[in-house]
């Protein structure tokens, strides 16, 4: 069944990446949400002995589709999708917690040090210039998407640290459009590397 449903997530998926390419608003408002709500699906039918990550990556998943669907409104508040996507990694990084190994842990920091130094900085300075107030808020979200990629990757399984990898890239690259400039693939980047991310992320249970 969590097969299924994977294969399922994925041709929403496909479906949501044209619809971003297309600029369709109307199919890619529902088959955004439609490809985390078959995400928790996966998590819920996954074959793994550990209910507590479970629980976990199900609320994760619970409160990106929040962010999702608040960042879609017309009256869209960055803000509150900031938020809901803050509380979604922190959930991811109490579920990695418990399986993280040093030699990887060490090696992930480094790497991830050195993309948030080529990347927070003139995202930080973008911020500020546009929105002061959102300037803590932004830095607080980075640190805590560091700390998931880190995560992710010093579990020493290979789909989560591509996961936590591709979640990485498209929140850096979606922070840089909003808030630096145009970046290559735009938001079908974004988009691509968003549900690769999550969908890392609850692969990984089938290796806890």
């Amino acid at each position: 069944m969590a097969a299924v449903l994977l294969v399922v997530a994925a041709l929403i998926a496909l479906v949501d990446w044209w619809s971003v390419a297309t600029d369709r608003l109307n199919i890619e408002f529902m088959a955004k949400p439609l490809v985390i709500i078959a995400l928790i699906g996966v998590a819920l039918a996954v074959d793994t002995p550990d209910n507590v990550a479970r629980g976990l990556v199900i609320s994760a998943l619970g409160a990106s589709l929040v962010g999702d669907v608040v960042l879609m409104t017309p009256d869209a508040r960055f803000e509150l999708g900031l938020f809901s996507f803050l509380v979604a990694h922190v959930l991811y990084v109490i579920a990695l917690a418990g399986h993280v190994q040093l030699v990887p842990a060490l090696l992930a920091a480094a790497v991830v040090a050195v993309a948030a130094a080529l990347v927070v900085p003139p995202l930080v300075r973008a911020v500020s210039a546009q929105n002061r107030t959102l300037t803590i808020a932004v830095i607080v979200y980075m640190g805590a998407l560091a700390a998931t990629t880190v995560a992710a990757a010093s579990t020493a399984v290979l789909v989560a640290a591509l996961g936590g990898a591709a979640f990485f890239v498209s929140d850096a690259l979606l922070g840089w459009g909003r808030f630096v400039g145009p970046t290559p693939g735009g938001r079908k980047l974004v988009m691509i590397t968003y549900h690769l991310g999550q969908a890392g992320l609850v692969a990984w249970l089938t290796f806890v």
